[in-house]
């Protein structure tokens, strides 16, 4: 009897996620998408669309809708046990423990888990507090979203233009080793998502895809703190020369940390030199004028009362520098003022 065909479940509906669900339906003989969704108010909302999620490009363009949809609603009594072969997560980073424990016995060494976060920590944190059975881990994917994407309202997201990318790749090393036990094959999944013509996405070895990681995190751990705290979108961080002391200490311990990882330690002094400060900052200020307009995720955390991800951004830069050693203190000063101020709009 041949195998039934492969399908894709998306946990996570926010904009990253809407897009990604709405790229993939948007293919060719597209498989099955299910939207795995924890609020029932948001399940409703959907279902009230009659299972049909929007796309904009920029706020004036044409809306194209895709339907044929399968939801399901996590909270509800008994829980499926179908085992889930891809799944896709576009959660909050801060969120991906909590969001994946109703659905941990679906998964196991015969699942691909792609991560589409800000962030990094997360799969630590999954092995840690989630699949602490190395012999039972599903396979890791990791993936970057270029794209400018939001959401209008719960069903709709806006592309912001045709001219952002993204990278995808299999995680290696330690993390992805867990015994004979190995079934899962990712490469439906990256299949799937690299044959999208809206979503521009290359695979990357896992070497490359974890530095551009890093320069992914460099901007972010200046750029969403920063507008976090002064409440300002992107391209005011460049325009206040009272910041750029703070913005050089916190590259500093960047590119100081970047350069002492182990997981790039035998790159070529070339390729190391990528992560020097002024590399770093060119970076940064490249980001700012791409972006100058955005308000960043993390800046519109705190103005909504949620949660931020500062603890897989500039905490990340922390935990590893403890590893290593390393005294990292503008990070942790600004890690702890978003924290006090995201307390105080949360009512904590």
């Amino acid at each position: 009897m041949p195998a039934p065909p492969q399908s894709v479940h998306i946990l996570g509906l926010g904009s990253i996620g809407s897009f990604l669900a709405h790229s993939i339906r948007s293919l060719p003989s597209p498989p099955r998408v299910h939207l795995l969704v924890h609020r029932k108010t948001l399940y409703d909302e959907v279902a009230s669309r009659n299972w049909t999620l929007g796309l904009r490009v920029n706020e004036d363009g044409p809306l194209q809708e895709q339907s044929g949809f399968d939801a399901e609603l996590l909270t509800k009594s008994p829980p499926s046990s179908e085992p889930i072969q891809n799944l896709i997560v576009a959660v909050k980073a801060s969120a991906t423990v909590s969001a994946l424990q109703p659905i941990r016995h679906r998964l196991g060494p015969q699942s691909t888990i792609c991560l589409f976060q800000n962030g990094m920590g997360q799969i630590e944190d999954l092995n840690e507090r989630v699949f602490t059975d190395k012999a039972r881990r599903p396979t890791y994917m990791f993936g970057i979203m270029r794209h400018g994407v939001y959401l209008r309202s719960s069903t709709e997201a806006i592309l912001s233009g045709l001219n952002g990318t993204a990278a995808i790749g299999v995680v290696d090393g330690e993390e992805r080793s867990t015994g004979s036990s190995r079934r899962a094959d990712p490469q439906f999944l990256l299949d799937t998502l690299l044959r999208s013509p809206i979503l521009r996405c290359e695979e990357l070895a896992w070497k490359e895809l974890l530095q551009n990681q890093l320069f992914k995190l460099a901007a972010n751990c200046v750029l969403n703190p920063l507008t976090a705290i002064l409440d300002v979108r992107n391209g005011v961080i460049k325009e206040n020369p009272d910041l750029q002391p703070l913005i050089q200490s916190l590259l500093r311990e960047i590119s100081v940390v970047f350069r002492s990882l182990p997981e790039i330690k035998d790159l070529p002094g070339e390729q190391k030199d990528r992560f020097s400060v002024p590399s770093l900052e060119a970076l940064v200020m490249d980001t700012i004028e791409k972006t100058a307009g955005n308000s960043s995720s993390m800046r519109e955390d705190v103005r909504k009362g949620r949660a931020t991800e500062i603890e897989y951004i500039n905490g990340w830069i922390l935990r590893r520098a403890r590893e290593l050693g390393i005294e990292c203190q503008a990070n942790a000063g600004l890690m702890q003022l978003v924290l006090a101020k995201s307390r105080l709009t949360m009512g904590g």
